[in-house]
């Protein structure tokens, strides 16, 4: 009887011991072993986080997530996360908490980066948040893009694409021959003139190199030159005969006043010369304008020259006017 009850006894003790011993490996594992601070943190997206999911500190463990609280604010959604972290740890306050996985097929954390303030967070403060990029997300993304691009875009091309060439099939196998001997001809035809059309450029180019030689352009700047002079000494002539006509009206004047006091025979005379007076000033009048024509004329021509000096060489016909007869 005795031996039975201390094997009740040892037994017993036994899955006591290793109770207690289960208890404290689940609670070194779920990182809940001494005190705790809080810390909290907002995200819009909490893909793969839930209750347990670890809390690192630069990829060091120090707690985990305790809670997930769903707000709504502003017609949008977001969560609060409620950090578990080891009592006394250092954070500075421009650490950040970003939802991120250390590998491809790893488990999602919270991780924090530390910042490099010196003051450091109060338990219980709010961690600047940053949401991370979700490469299955983005690829389903870019997926769906794909295909909404090939049914909206890429399909009706194709199918466009097929009834043109269904269309043009038959013409251009009727016309093919033809279209491919006029390129025989056409080809064969430019290499028969081609050296010819060669000969004839280079002619060219060496017959303007030889109008335009420097010989031929001193002429040139020469000639120009002088009807510049030639329309300065048309412009002095025509100031010339405006004078003269002025001092032919002083004597016209003049003349009126000694009829007036004169005699017969003077008044005469005087209206004789007079009459002759007047008709050198009526042609004055005429000769003035033909000279400032020409002067007009001098000063277009030089500024064609300038212009354009193979005027010179080879000149075009004036466009002749058509209209009503």
């Amino acid at each position: 009887m005795y031996d039975s009850r201390a094997n009740y006894v040892l037994v017993g003790g036994f899955v006591l011991a290793m109770v207690t011993a289960v208890v404290i490996a689940i609670a070194f594992i779920s990182g809940r072993t001494g005190s705790t601070d809080s810390y909290y943190a907002h995200y819009d997206n909490v893909s793969g986080v839930k209750y347990g999911t670890k809390v690192l500190y630069e990829g060091f463990a120090i707690g985990q997530v305790e809670d997930i609280e769903p707000r709504r604010e502003g017609g949008k959604t977001s969560f609060r996360l409620r950090l578990l972290v080891r009592h006394g740890w250092q954070m500075p306050e421009d650490s950040i908490a970003q939802i991120a996985a250390s590998g491809l097929l790893s488990a999602v954390a919270v991780d924090i980066r530390g910042g490099s303030s010196t003051t450091l967070l109060q338990p219980g403060s709010e961690l600047k948040s940053r949401s991370s990029g979700n490469i299955f997300a983005a690829m389903a993304d870019i997926a769906s893009e794909v295909t909404t691009l090939s049914q909206s875009g890429l399909k009706p091309l194709v199918e466009t694409l097929n009834r043109t060439v269904a269309a043009f099939a038959p013409l251009l196998e009727e016309r093919a021959p033809q279209l491919l001997d006029n390129l025989l001809t056409l080809s064969s035809d430019l290499a028969t003139k081609t050296p010819r059309i060669s000969s004839n450029v280079e002619q060219m180019t060496n017959g303007l190199n030889r109008v335009f030689s420097d010989a031929n352009t001193q002429k040139l700047e020469a000639a120009i030159a002088n009807t510049d002079r030639t329309a300065a000494n048309l412009a002095e002539l025509t100031g010339s005969l405006r004078s003269s006509k002025q001092k032919v009206d002083d004597v016209l004047a003049a003349l009126d006043k000694a009829v007036t006091g004169g005699g017969d025979s003077v008044a005469q005379s005087l209206k004789d010369l007079r009459y002759t007076l007047q008709a050198v000033a009526r042609n004055i009048d005429s000769v003035t304008y033909n000279v400032e024509g020409t002067a007009r004329n001098m000063n277009e021509f030089t500024r064609e020259i300038r212009q354009n000096p193979t005027l010179l060489l080879s000149g075009s016909r004036p466009a002749q006017e058509t209209g009503p007869k």
